[in-house]
């Protein structure tokens, strides 16, 4: 397998001038790189994240060819155009003047993990072609908020960072990208979606749960919610809620010797008579008999 090359080693491939990075704040999915590039033939070994180029500066005549022996695409890039290069292939470029760029490097990952929270659904692949200019009046926006931060020596909060990648993300995958799903629209919960709701309750059943807690959770409504989790999971959330709670009282009587009190509160029910309601109801057994035959 070819080795896929990371941000820090692309002057390997292609010397410059560095005049801005942002690797030492350790931005997660995220770099930014500044460079100054005297003409030059270059051939850029298959990456792994994809990089924008954005341009500074008049007009330049710039040429890609995809591989040995094909032909030369040529375009002019400058301000307010925009070079996307895509990751895992390799290319070849060529221009004869000097360059004054801004990279904007983002990993598969994080296209990957927008991908899903956006649309809501499991993906299949990603695919971005190689551009080599393309008119983009969003890019540069970004590429200012990240070089404000990136001068200000990252004082701002990572949420703040984490957000402007996911806005990068999203313009990326809408403009430049085919994405294959692997599901219909509205079938259910995405596989991030569910972990997410799986792990609330997990961490909430001695607590009142309500449905737009859980919806919030994932950005959905609660009608689309509980539409969505029947179909994932057979049940209302509710019912699926319930049971979580009688499981986690299975466990705990037998393999504990907490009092029933105790545990009726610690599996989010009201007092110890409610335990005993909903378990009998559920089990066909009331607890103190559950816990002589398991305990």
């Amino acid at each position: 397998m070819t080795e896929l090359i990371p941000p820090d080693l692309i002057p390997v491939w292609i010397p410059g001038q560095q005049t801005m990075d942002s690797s030492h704040l350790g931005w997660d999915g995220l770099t930014l790189k500044g460079y100054n590039y005297a003409s030059q033939h270059a051939r850029v070994p298959a990456m792994r994240d994809y990089m924008i180029v954005v341009y500074r500066g008049g007009g330049r005549s710039m040429m890609r060819r995809r591989s040995m022996g094909s032909g030369w695409e040529t375009n002019t890039v400058e301000q307010g155009v925009i070079t996307l290069v895509t990751r895992c292939n390799e290319s070849e470029w060529h221009w004869t003047d000097p360059i004054d760029v801004r990279h904007i490097y983002l990993s598969h990952d994080a296209l990957v993990k927008t991908a899903e929270e956006v649309f809501e659904r499991d993906f299949a692949d990603i695919h971005i072609d190689d551009i080599v200019s393309s008119r983009d009046s969003e890019f540069p926006i970004y590429l200012n908020l990240l070089e404000m931060e990136l001068n200000n020596k990252g004082f701002g909060d990572q949420l703040y960072i984490d957000s402007l990648r996911t806005q990068l993300c999203i313009h990326t995958l809408r403009k430049y990208a085919r994405i294959t799903f692997q599901d219909k629209p509205g079938d259910g919960l995405s596989r991030r979606q569910k972990k997410t709701v799986l792990d609330y309750i997990a961490a909430h059943l001695d607590k009142t749960i309500k449905i737009e807690e859980l919806a919030s959770q994932v950005g959905l409504s609660a009608y689309h919610f509980a539409r969505r989790f029947k179909v994932e999971f057979g049940v209302p959330p509710h019912s699926f809620v319930l049971d979580r709670r009688i499981d986690h009282a299975k466990e705990l009587m037998s393999s504990t010797s907490q009092p029933l009190n105790n545990i009726a509160v610690d599996c989010g029910f009201s007092d110890q008579s409610h335990l005993t309601r909903v378990f009998k109801k559920r089990t066909g057994l009331p607890p103190g008999e559950f816990r002589r035959r398991f305990g």
